[in-house]
């Protein structure tokens, strides 16, 4: 392979890159927005995620262990649930039962490795995010603006509790690396931490399913999901075939 060949591979591999960072990026966006906040808020609030995101804030030591937490993936999170919490945009009472029921999925789904962190495989990542979205539209079905938040919200606390706080003792259990300084951060991996998707995830997920929720009452179940199958236009062939020839013909009627 030439010198050529490798850097057009290169420059591909990162021109895909930057467009799914983009398209995430963007979709974290609208899922702000559909929890109401204006666009210079969003605005706001991704920038500090991306240049202050991976910045930890030491908590307390532990066994030469300094426990942290991180800007972008747990501080900011945090900040906006009470945000949402003190304008009343989501009740207390919901927030609490949503939160135990999404920690309780995420402490099962998750699990402590030596080296590595708090982990969850494919696909039982996204049960939280799942748990918090359903959750939020059993409490307001109709209402994107109010089922967002509380899917966020409870989304947030319910994994910050169920991965990172409850398997502490675990990660604290390891024995610390004897080099540098060892860092234990919540929500260390910013924007791709598991706290800050499942809050983005379980609002589309929320989004989605009350989408599907306006399609069945304008056109009901079938319809949608006939069109999902068959394309808007039935099969592509529909509109070429012509009526099968009838064996017999009806006699024309005597005036």
């Amino acid at each position: 392979m030439t010198e050529v060949s490798v850097y057009l591979i290169g420059l591909i591999i990162l021109a895909i890159v930057l467009v799914l960072f983009y398209v995430y990026i963007t979709s974290v966006e609208k899922a702000f927005l559909a929890m109401g906040l204006t666009q210079g808020e969003v605005g706001a609030i991704i920038v500090v995620t991306l240049f202050l995101g991976y910045v930890p804030i030491p908590l307390f030591p532990y066994h030469g262990w300094w426990v942290g937490i991180s800007i972008g993936g747990g501080v900011i999170p945090l900040i906006l649930c009470a945000f949402f919490l003190k304008s009343r945009r989501v009740d207390p009472a919901e927030v609490v039962i949503g939160t135990i029921i999404v920690t309780y999925i995420t402490y099962f789904v998750t699990r402590a490795e030596e080296g590595v962190g708090i982990v969850a495989d494919l696909p039982l990542a996204l049960a939280p995010a799942l748990g918090a979205g359903l959750f939020s539209l059993s409490a307001f079905w109709i209402d994107i603006r109010r089922a967002a938040p509380l899917a966020y919200v409870t989304g947030i606390l319910g994994t910050l509790l169920g991965a990172d706080v409850l398997h502490l003792g675990e990660i604290l259990s390891f024995a610390a690396p004897s080099d540098g300084t060892p860092w234990l951060v919540i929500g260390g991996g910013n924007i791709f931490d598991m706290v800050f998707i499942t809050g983005v995830v379980s609002v589309f997920i929320a989004m989605f399913v009350l989408w599907l929720k306006r399609q069945q009452r304008k056109r009901g179940y079938g319809a949608v999901f006939y069109e999902f199958e068959h394309g808007p236009e039935d099969l592509p062939y529909a509109k070429d075939t012509q009526p099968s020839p009838t064996l017999f013909k009806k006699p024309a009627k005597r005036m």
